[in-house]
């Protein structure tokens, strides 16, 4: 079994990073395979809509997408995991 995990934060070995190591190591513990990738500081084009994907198996815009949808068919878990920011005003 193998359980992929996206970090969506921009910051490297930030608390959503401590969190997720906390969590692979609890997969690690029961033998469940897990790859961690961080996006949050990648670019990541808006899908416009151009179906070209259905047709060629792939996004037209080469970025971190086409990277993660053959590790999604990969995997047989998914764990995804965005930071919360909280602004306080005055």
């Amino acid at each position: 079994m193998k359980v992929l995990i996206i970090n969506g934060s921009p910051r490297v070995g930030g608390n959503t990073s401590l969190a997720l190591d906390e969590m692979v190591k609890v997969f690690e513990s029961e033998d469940i395979e897990t790859e961690v990738v961080l996006v949050g500081n990648k670019d990541v084009r808006g899908c416009i809509a151009c179906r070209a994907c259905a047709e060629k198996g792939k996004c037209v815009f080469n970025d971190v997408v086409n990277e993660l949808a053959l590790k999604f068919e990969e995997a047989d878990g998914l764990v995804v995991a965005s930071p919360v920011y909280k602004i306080a005003f005055g």
